[in-house]
């Protein structure tokens, strides 16, 4: 097995998240250095007025002249109107001028320091986190109330320098100053405050559905009582219930789980029936105590307290991304996340290795690497006969995805063991990502030849974990066939959006789900099929083929464009159309030219693969 390489790059880091975390400075660095500018400009004006003044003024002596102008030149006037007698005496326009200025640049150094305050803290809280898991959590949850509160002071900063540069750049360099752009720029500061207030105070509900059957205890009692004689040996509780399923997967949580309809909460364990089938009981063994390890290690506590921190996370990043002045803070916070991400997968790996300790020490390290070569060898294999089924350019009479994987199997297991790739496999997790192989095999101290792998995947499992569920084969065949016809449906639907129809059979496939259409106008009627599209004022139809580019106006006009010896466009007035038929006649152009775009890009794609094959 080769050694997999570490494509994580500190160069790469910082031009994906570093560097656009900076734009975060960008607005209020430039406001600083603006008014900063705007300042010394209304100061340098407001000397050269009192200077003509003093130089005009005969009741001053030479001395005190001398003195008078060596002042104004040494103080700036910015400053002279901070006391409180010497301002009584300044025009109150001015004096408003000097405070916006003062205050923006009071804003923009806060903005600057609050930033780098802020970068640090999250700093220090992801280097914390590298700790333990008590660690991380309290350190995201930490970073977490600091980031969101943050993002929305730094909102409303921005919408007022916003406001505040799109009146004084013009109104200072050009002595005029735009309704409209302050009005913009209000707006956008208005509309990016209520994103961050909405994200703030959204609390996004995800509900896990698990597909599978919940087995009680006394539905498989043989399995309860091997399972709890596992936890027993690693320390653990018994979960509060077990889902089986048909996933290629094992895993636990201690998050809420909807199963058909109904919501379990406590301790759950999934097992995959088609695995249990395929592996050997010590196997089995050896798969269950990992899992139980992640009980005993508190490792499905921490992931429940955490995942919730995760997805407000992601909601309120998402929000920041859609809120138009928002997009630094986006940045910002995003680089936080990815920092954090280097802790959540730091100690996901260690809690693996741990759990796979665990397993080891309770079978024995050859039945842990032997079930765990199985596991990913099977997962591989049934994606291989799911991705063969569904390149099929044929409907499915049934999608027996259950049949090629019991029938092939075995033959593929002994092929796996020989790839040169095969450390580089990681197992399949809805919650947690896993080392590579090898570096979970070394770990245990465990190497294995080709020869001996051969020999650990070419010995058929017993599946006697299986049989300790009652009516399993039942169990497995309805979710089987769920599963396949829901399957069978969506490759169907996927068809024809395959096919530039080239022959009979093809497009009869792409008509019956795109069949021709039309819609009656004022101007008369228009017509759609899979491949062309007609207007009555038009000579001709315009084939999905010919098209480059489509726009639709203000007013309501799709234009279409092509290369035509002497024409380049045509259009169609959608209001031409009756109310309730405009968004269909919009709505069918963009299904029907959509779904061409798509079977241009899958032939090339497949164009692509057939010359990389040879």
């Amino acid at each position: 097995m080769s050694q997999p390489q570490q494509d994580f790059t500190k160069i790469g880091f910082v031009k994906t998240f570093v560097l656009p975390a900076l734009l975060v400075f960008l607005i209020p660095v430039i406001s600083w250095l603006f008014f900063l500018h705007a300042q010394e400009r209304f100061d340098t004006r407001a000397r050269e007025s009192v200077l003509q003044q003093v130089k005009a003024d005969p009741k001053l002596s030479d001395e005190d002249r001398t003195k008078t102008i060596a002042f104004f030149n040494k103080v700036p006037f910015s400053r002279l109107i901070r006391d409180k007698e010497f301002a009584a005496n300044v025009d109150s326009t001015m004096l408003f001028h000097y405070a916006t200025f003062r205050w923006m640049i009071r804003l923009s150094v806060l903005s600057v320091v609050c930033g780098v305050g802020v970068f640090l803290l999250a700093g220090v809280c992801v280097l914390f986190s590298l700790r333990s898991q008590l660690a991380q959590y309290l350190s995201l949850s930490v970073g977490w109330q600091v980031l969101r509160i943050y993002g929305a002071l730094q909102t409303i900063v921005l919408g007022v320098l916003l406001v505040a540069l799109s009146f004084w750049m013009t109104a200072l360099w050009f002595n005029v100053y735009y309704v409209k752009l302050m009005f913009l720029a209000g707006l956008l500061a208005f509309l990016g405050v209520c994103v961050v207030i909405k994200a703030i105070f959204t609390n996004p509900k995800k509900d896990f559905v698990v597909e599978g059957t919940v087995l009680d205890k006394d539905t498989a009692i043989p399995l309860w009582q091997d399972l709890n004689a596992i936890c027993e040996k690693v320390g653990a509780t018994p979960p509060d219930q077990i889902i089986a399923g048909i996933d290629d997967s094992f895993f636990v949580t201690e998050q809420p789980v909807t199963v058909e309809g109904q919501v379990y909460r406590g301790k759950t364990l999934f097992v995959s029936l088609p695995l249990l089938k395929q592996l050997h009981s010590a196997e089995a063994d050896a798969v269950l105590a990992h899992e139980m390890a992640h009980f005993s290690g508190q490792d499905t506590l921490y992931s429940r307290k955490i995942a919730p921190l995760l997805q407000r996370y992601s909601t309120y990043l998402q929000n920041l991304h859609d809120g138009g002045i928002t997009i630094p803070i986006f940045y910002f916070m995003l680089c936080f996340r990815a920092l954090f991400e280097l802790s959540l997968g730091k100690i996901s790996r260690e809690r693996e290795f741990r759990a796979d300790k665990v397993a080891a020490a309770t079978t024995s390290p050859r039945d842990f690497a032997s079930a765990l070569l199985r596991t990913i060898a099977y997962s591989k294999f049934r994606s291989s006969v799911e991705s063969d089924l569904f390149k099929q350019e044929q409907a499915l009479e049934t999608a027996n995805v259950s049949a090629r994987i019991e029938s092939g199997f075995a033959a593929y297991a002994v092929a796996f063991a020989a790839e040169q790739d095969i450390g580089l496999f990681e197992t399949a997790h809805p919650f947690d990502s896993h080392p590579p192989t090898l570096q979970r095999l070394s770990a245990l101290g465990v190497q294995l030849s080709v020869e001996e792998t051969q020999a650990l995947l070419g010995n058929l499992g017993d599946g006697g974990w299986h049989r300790n569920i009652s009516a399993a084969d039942e169990m497995e065949r309805k979710q089987w066939q769920v599963y396949e016809e829901r399957f069978r449906n969506y490759h169907e639907h996927s068809l024809p959006y395959r096919f530039l129809p080239a022959t009979p059979e093809e497009q009869t496939i792409v008509e019956k789900s795109f069949p021709a259409i039309s819609f009656e106008g004022q101007e008369g009627r228009m017509w759609l099929d899979y491949a062309k599209v007609q207007y009555a004022p038009w000579p001709d139809s315009i084939p999905f083929s010919e098209i480059t580019r489509c726009t639709l106006s203000d007013e309501g006009v799709l234009a279409l464009f092509y290369n035509r010896p002497g024409e380049l466009s045509r259009s169609i007035n959608t209001k031409k159309f009756n109310k309730d038929q405009r968004e269909h006649v919009l709505g069918a152009f963009q299904h029907y030219y959509g779904r061409y775009l798509a079977a241009v890009e899958y032939q090339t794609q497949m164009k692509a693969a057939a010359e990389r094959n040879g």
